[in-house]
């Protein structure tokens, strides 16, 4: 049986942000897996809350949290309540904030770990949080596995064009348009300035070239938003990578927002099962 238990941490300029712990309430020495979303995305999107669930299932606890600057709140973490807070959003901070819930797990070791392993912490990432997961574990040491789904090979790649880069530089906004939510969700250019700056240590490339740990790439071969090459790419960068392409499977593994569905759909799945072998091994 999974136990959930809700709370916050503060990250990135000192801001709060939501975070989830899934226990599985029959394992006294679980693993822990700590879960990142992508761009638009929360931790409480779609099915995710049904994968953690899944997870801890399988004897592998699960830490689920929200960008600081996510557009979401500690109050309400589920869309975009604070659009302002998105705007300010850069790569850096997102980088910032993993290391900030390494922190709160150390500061909370006794509170809410006394059943959790905290030698054996891995960390899985969807979309660009997929990416971070393998920018994150170049970075801290107590990360000892990984696990990507349709992760993002490189970040300069997903800017906008020439033309429209230069106008987000001379309004000083870029605005995203979410078809869900229909709402138009602004980007400030110092999400540009920080990449720029930064474009060595953000480099995915550079990562996973120095990275010995055990990862796993999990990719659908019919993603609409992260092609399936990016995969294949990231794979090549470091060879001792295990990438599992799932046929029939879109960006978000067949899982939508809401998800109202009893059961997980198939790609999904196939996803869970290979993470916790992977996890687990």
């Amino acid at each position: 049986m999974t136990k959930i238990r809700n709370s916050w941490f503060v990250g990135s300029n000192s801001r709060k942000s939501a975070i989830t712990l899934y226990l599985n309430e029959s394992s006294k020495k679980q693993a822990l897996v700590v879960f990142v979303h992508g761009f638009k995305g929360f931790k409480d999107w779609g099915h995710f809350p049904m994968i953690c669930e899944r997870i801890a299932e399988k004897g592998i606890a699960v830490l689920a949290f929200n960008f600081t600057h996510n557009g979401g709140t500690v109050n309400n973490p589920i869309d975009f309540p604070d659009l302002e807070a998105f705007s300010r959003n850069t790569y850096s901070k997102e980088v910032d904030d993993v290391g900030h819930v390494f922190n709160w797990i150390v500061a909370h070791q006794q509170e809410y770990f006394d059943s959790v392993d905290l030698n054996n912490i891995s960390i899985l990432g969807h979309s660009r949080g997929g990416s971070f997961a393998l920018l994150a574990s170049n970075r801290f040491p107590q990360i000892k596995k990984v696990v990507t789904w349709a992760a993002v090979a490189d970040f300069e790649e997903r800017l906008p064009s020439k033309e429209k880069l230069e106008k987000w530089e001379e309004s000083g906004v870029y605005v995203v348009k979410n078809g869900r939510t229909k709402q138009d969700m602004p980007m400030n250019f110092g999400f540009v300035e920080d990449l720029m700056a930064h474009v060595i240590e953000l480099k995915i490339e550079n990562a996973l070239r120095e990275l010995k740990k055990p990862i796993l790439l999990i990719h659908g071969k019919e993603d609409e938003a992260v092609h399936y090459d990016d995969a294949k790419r990231i794979q090549q960068w470091n060879m001792s990578n295990i990438l599992l392409g799932i046929e029939q499977c879109n960006h978000t593994f067949n899982g939508k927002h809401p998800w109202t569905e009893k059961e997980l759909p198939k790609a999904t799945m196939q996803a869970i099962e290979a993470t916790v072998e992977h996890l687990l091994c």
